[in-house]
């Protein structure tokens, strides 16, 4: 909702603006098993793809 106050007549004009947003997948991955350094994942719910790393170095974590 944005609200505008008009200084010249001193009325306040309230304005609806929708926006539009995308649903939000609560991803559960299905991940394929470890062989190599990266394993397929696919969404249960949306389908959608990624990659997974199957190990982590000591560069790629946060102490």
């Amino acid at each position: 909702m944005v609200i505008e106050k008009d200084l010249v007549e001193n009325e306040t004009v309230t304005a609806v603006v929708e926006e539009k947003t995308e649903p939000v997948c609560a991803h559960h991955w299905v991940i394929e098993a470890a062989n190599g350094p990266i394993s397929w994942g696919e969404c249960q719910i949306c389908h959608e793809g990624k990659e997974f790393k199957n190990s982590i170095t000591d560069a790629d974590r946060d102490y």
